[in-house]
Parts: structure tokens; C-alpha cells; sequence
């Protein structure tokens, strides 16, 4: 093999390089959710009840950037307990639970106040959720989580699916005036204070994502400047 097609070659895994990580760039999406003690709730009452939680503060963000929901709302339900203690080296357990169980309502990014509410992305936990409680306040976690986001959303955002994975990371802040010595117990009052639901594109047989603009002008760029070179090194040669 000569030079030119050494050349050649690694330009081509070059650009198909670019490509692939050009299509990552659109691979996530994140709801991020906030709350206070008026419009956030949360509750579990032990043993192998489940935990539910609610809150009206939600925002998307994307590799496009952050964009506001209008009338958003997000809720969950862990599975039923089995098991644990609440502290760090023995969290509580939970196990999955069944589809709709993780749900998000509000408006298209774009649209103003006095749009009519849509379901953005509902799901469900394929695996073990766990939460421990540490200065009055509970981390809850599902890293096993598989859904569906709002087609027209999917299309807003460069998709071409609407099958997501991901996991969800949460904080339970807890009264402590019910319980001073540990307000995280179960049966105390508590809301759903912050947290996050990180997704990616996920699911059998579902196309690779668009890659972004950007990255297809890097990739012309780097193949415009390759063949520069060739075409100067072989005029030297002649």
C-alpha cells in the first residue's frame, strides 16, 4: 500500500470517527425538577409501601441547551420496599416497579401560558431503586429506568426516536419538627426538593440519533484539509 492510500485510509476512519462522535452530541436529555414546600409533596410510610412523590418545577435541558416548560409537572412511584435500613452502607430497597410510574406533564419547549398540557415523557423502573437519608434528607436513586418521551418533543430535539433510558436521581427534604432525631423516618411529612431524570436514546432496533450540525462541519473541515495535503505533497512530488 502506498502513501497516498495510507492516507486515504486514515482519512476515511477519521470521518467516520467525527461521524460517530458527532451523533453522540444529540444522544442526551435531561429533566431537571425542583420544589418547595407548597408545591412539591412526598410520602412513604415504610415497610414495603412505595414511595411517591410529586413536584410542579420542571425544566429540560438538552445538547441544544436548557429550555423552560410551561405547566410542567413530574411525578414517580418507587416500587414496593424489601429491605434495608435508610443509611448509606444499608440504603433502603426497592424493587421495580410497572409501567407509568415516572411521569412528566406540560408544554411543548416554545409554547407560552395557556397551552393545553401533554404527557412529555412517561416510563417505568426495570430495576432495584435504593434511597438513604443523611442530615434530614433522603437520596433516592433509580438507575434502571426505560421509557417514552412525547414524539413531537423527540422531533424538536433532533431525534429520531422516542425511546429513552436513564436514571433518576432524587432529594426528599423531611420536616424535622415531626421528628427531631431523625426527621426521615417513615410516616414524617416530607417533599420532593430537587433532583434530575438523565436520559439517553435506548431501545431495540431504534435508528442512531442525527448527528448535529456542528459536527458535520468539523468533518467537512477535516476532510477539506486532508485532501489540501495530498494535492501539495504530490504536486512536490512531480
Amino acid at each position: 500500500m502506498n502513501g497516498r492510500k495510507i492516507t486515504l485510509s486514515v482519512l476515511n476512519a477519521a470521518a467516520t470517527s467525527l461521524f460517530i462522535t458527532g451523533a453522540a452530541f444529540a444522544g442526551s436529555l435531561t429533566f431537571a425538577f425542583t420544589g418547595t414546600s407548597s408545591t412539591s409533596q412526598a410520602t412513604w410510610d415504610g415497610g414495603q409501601s412505595q414511595i411517591t412523590a410529586s413536584t410542579d418545577k420542571v425544566g429540560l435541558g438538552s445538547a441544544t441547551g436548557p429550555s423552560p416548560l410551561m405547566d410542567a409537572t413530574f411525578s414517580f412511584t418507587s416500587g414496593s420496599g424489601a429491605g434495608g435500613s435508610g443509611t448509606v452502607g444499608s440504603p433502603y430497597i426497592f424493587g421495580a416497579s410497572g409501567a407509568n410510574t415516572i411521569t412528566i406533564t406540560g408544554c411543548l419547549p416554545g409554547q407560552g401560558s395557556g397551552c393545553s398540557p401533554v404527557t412529555l415523557f412517561t416510563g417505568q423502573f426495570l430495576g432495584k431503586e435504593k434511597a438513604s437519608w443523611t442530615d434530614g434528607k433522603v437520596d433516592f436513586q433509580g438507575v434502571n429506568v426505560s421509557g417514552t418521551i412525547n414524539p413531537l418533543l423527540a422531533s424538536d430535539l433532533g431525534y429520531q426516536t422516542n425511546n429513552f433510558i436513564g436514571t433518576l436521581n432524587a432529594i426528599l427534604e423531611c420536616d424535622p419538627s415531626t421528628n427531631t432525631a431523625n426527621p426521615c423516618v417513615p410516616g414524617t411529612s416530607r417533599m420532593l426538593a430537587a433532583g434530575d431524570l438523565s436520559l439517553s436514546p435506548g431501545g431495540s432496533g431504534d435508528p442512531p440519533p442525527t448527528p448535529e450540525p456542528s459536527a458535520l462541519l468539523l468533518l467537512g473541515s477535516g476532510i477539506c484539509g486532508v485532501t489540501m495535503f495530498i494535492r501539495r505533497r504530490d504536486k512536490k512530488r512531480k
